[in-house]
Parts: C-alpha cells; structure tokens; sequence
C-alpha cells in the first residue's frame, strides 16, 4: 500500500513560488540571448561610408581620363577638352565675381609650361621666383609632390598689374601635375589675397577630390 504525504496550503505556495522564480530565470537567459543575436546582427551588417564631398557634382573629363568634384551650386564653363572654369556665379552675369577655379590641360607641345614647371620644380621652397615681366609676378613655390604617382608642384602666384592696365592685382594658388605628355594645371585665383582665403578651402577640398 503506498502511503501518501499530504501537502499542505503552505507547502503547495512555495512549490508555486519556487516555479515562478524558475520561469523567470529562464525568461530572463532567453531575453538576454535574443539582445545579442540583434547585436551580432548589428555588427555584422557593413555600415555605409558617408560621402565626404555630400551632395558635390562631378566633372568628368573622358579625353585625359580624370574626375574632378564641385559645388552643386556652382557652375561650369568647359573649353570643349582642354580648359573648364568652375565659376560660384553665373557667367552670364556682367557683374560676376572675378573669384573663380579654373582647370587647364596643356600637352608638353606647350614648351613656355614645360619650361615653367621644371623651372618651378627645380626651385627651393619657399624661395620666390621674381618674374621681370610688365606685370610684377612673384611665385612662392611651396613644394613637390606626388599625386597618384605622377610629379607635382604647388605654389602661389601673386600678380601685381601694370599702371596700363590699372591698379590691380590676381593672387593664386595652383597645383600643376605632370602625367604623360600633359601638365594638368589646377589654381584659384581672386584679385587679393584676402579675397583668395575665402575661396582656397573650397579648391581644396576640389583638389582631395582628384582622380585620374
């Protein structure tokens, strides 16, 4: 005969209570699990890489096989395959600012850039170069460099016009770079060199955007 225990009132609530304590463990284990399955999840989708240059256009130049990006705001003025002006205002406008970004492509035929950029290359830094010219002209070379592979200088023109031509003067700043049989020339300019500080970071950034 099998002999049975009674369970008590008290007996039957710990039973209860030790079930309750129990289930929320396991509760507790299963929700943690399912927080680090979405964080494996997380870390393993590839977050997208922002665009540096945002909203910035592309000018392309399919003839010497580079890419260049610009203010969507600005606007363009291509020489059909060897110049384009990246103008901040409409060059329509007879009152647009003299401020601007210009890009030219010279083939090596050109002997006078040639013999400005071996000139330039050549030099010191941060030794300028008098120009004896009509128009006073002092380069200020700043260095040589690389870009993709391909020589480069950087260096500052600072123009001072002749009475003749009235009272004025052009500051720049330009990159020159020497691939193949054509020197890619890269500069802005204003009329002071203040003026030109406004407009340097803009070319700047244009220039990191370089890609041949």
């Amino acid at each position: 005969m099998i002999k049975t225990w009674p369970v008590t009132r008290q007996g039957f609530a710990s039973v209860i209570f030790l079930l309750i304590i129990v289930g929320s463990i396991i509760a507790v284990l299963a929700y943690a699990k399912s927080i680090n399955n979405r964080t494996d999840e997380l870390i393993l989708q590839p977050s997208a890489t922002p665009d540096p240059f945002g909203n910035w256009k592309t000018y392309k130049n399919k003839t010497h096989g580079f890419s260049i990006r610009y203010p969507k705001e600005w606007f363009i003025k291509p020489y059909q395959d060897y110049a384009a002006d990246f103008l901040a205002t409409d060059p329509r406008n007879q009152e647009a600012s003299p401020s601007a970004i210009k890009v030219r492509y010279l083939h090596l035929t050109e002997k006078v850039d040639l013999n400005e950029f071996e000139k330039i290359q050549k030099s010191e830094v941060e030794k300028d170069i008098y120009e004896p010219l009509d128009v006073k002209s002092v380069i200020s070379k700043v260095r040589n460099l690389e870009m993709q592979g391909n020589p480069a200088i950087e260096f500052y023109i600072n123009r001072q016009f002749s009475a003749l031509e009235g009272p004025r003067g052009e500051f720049s700043h330009v990159y020159e770079i020497k691939k193949g049989d054509t020197i890619f020339k890269f500069l802005s300019y204003a009329q002071t060199k203040v003026d030109h500080q406004q407009l340097d970071p803009i070319f700047q950034q244009m220039i990191s955007s370089l890609n041949f």
